[in-house]
């Protein structure tokens, strides 16, 4: 099916993308560890943090894995933890039964909170449930029917691109426009954890803006402090997703590489500080410059004492501060004219003084 070209969109009362500020998604994700009291709390923190989106994830083991008894390691590296894949989700899952409750307490604090789903079945609940978007992982980049499902939905759908190819995110993107989706976020990631910065590739925001110039782009964040978000906003991110966690050196595969309620507070205003940077890229004088060049780029000003009615000369002129007066850019307009009246020396040249 063709779309027409849409640059902005709504989530609950939000604008996002066509120049709102940044949409900064706090994805508590994991790291509430399976204590839905401790998901309350990393919902208050994100509101005190000035968290205007919380994000959770819906999934069991089962929903996702047929190698739950695989080993996989994760912490600092020095003090990393083994343990099964399949147990480890289980025991960080959120219950299904803990989600409205968590919703309305976000919503109690002014936010808006969705979450992940990774099951068609998950997907059907949190519709159920009422959520005002859908956030599609790039793990599923190449589940053509979760994608459809969320384009069925009628939902903004946020999408992250990680760990998939130009030609995976292409048919993805197919995917979720055959379901309907209209409303679709990009975020570039990095499917790392943490993210190292060096193959960040904040670049692609761009490319992916020129690929796909009917949706909003943005930035799901592995990285860890608050550099990359600033970086991605300043180059046309307009979604910005960072986990967050109440405390890094909590026990937990996410925590440690998590921003603090402290430094997602310094994240978002970090960002909205940087998009209210970036501008419209158009080239001339800003309005606060407007003193500077009145008084601080050069004239044209009389070198020595001209009489009424005296040729001007190239000798008979230097450039020299202030600015309001002719530009030496002109001087070659005012070489040859006649004064109109005794000009003393140091006198600011404008057009009025020549005939």
């Amino acid at each position: 099916m063709t779309t027409s070209p849409r640059k902005t969109f709504r989530i609950g009362s939000r604008q996002v993308g066509g120049g709102a500020p940044p949409f900064v998604i706090a994805e508590i994700g994991a790291n509430h560890d399976g204590d839905v009291a401790k998901a309350h709390r990393l919902v208050d923190a994100c509101a005190d943090a000035g968290a205007e989106a919380v994000k959770f994830q819906t999934y069991t083991a089962a929903e996702l894995l047929a190698d739950g008894d695989r080993m996989i390691r994760w912490g600092r590296a020095g003090n990393e933890v083994a343990e099964a894949v399949g147990p480890m989700f289980d025991r960080l899952a959120l219950p299904r039964s803990a989600h409205a409750e968590l919703f309305a307490h976000a919503k109690e604090r002014g936010m808006i909170a969705f979450s992940t789903p990774f099951s068609l079945d998950a997907l059907e609940f949190l519709v159920g449930l009422g959520v005002p978007a859908l956030k599609i992982a790039s793990s599923d980049v190449n589940w053509p029917a979760l994608l459809r499902a969320a384009g069925a939905s009628g939902l903004p759908v946020i999408f992250s691109r990680g760990k998939s190819t130009l030609g995976e995110l292409d048919v993805a993107m197919q995917a979720l426009r055959a379901g309907g989706a209209r409303d679709i976020a990009l975020l570039h990631c990095l499917a790392q954890y943490p993210a190292p910065s060096e193959e960040m590739n904040l670049r692609a925001i761009g490319t992916l803006a020129s690929l796909y110039p009917e949706v909003v782009v943005g930035l799901s964040d592995h990285s860890v402090g608050t550099v990359a978000a600033v970086a991605a906003v300043a180059l046309g991110a307009e979604v910005i997703e960072k986990h967050v966690t109440l405390d890094t050196a909590d026990i937990g595969p996410d925590h440690w590489f998590s921003a603090d309620p402290d430094e997602l507070h310094r994240l978002i205003a970090s960002v909205r500080e940087a998009h209210a940077m970036r501008g419209d890229g158009t080239i001339g004088i800003a309005p606060c410059e407007a003193n500077e060049r009145h008084t601080s780029v050069r004239s044209l000003v009389v070198r020595h004492p001209l009489a009424a009615g005296a040729i001007v000369t190239a000798d008979d002129l230097v450039a020299l501060r202030p600015g309001w007066g002719i530009a030496p850019i002109d001087e070659d307009k005012v070489i040859g004219r006649r004064v109109r009246e005794a000009t003393p020396e140091g006198t600011v040249l404008t057009w009025d003084r020549l005939g």
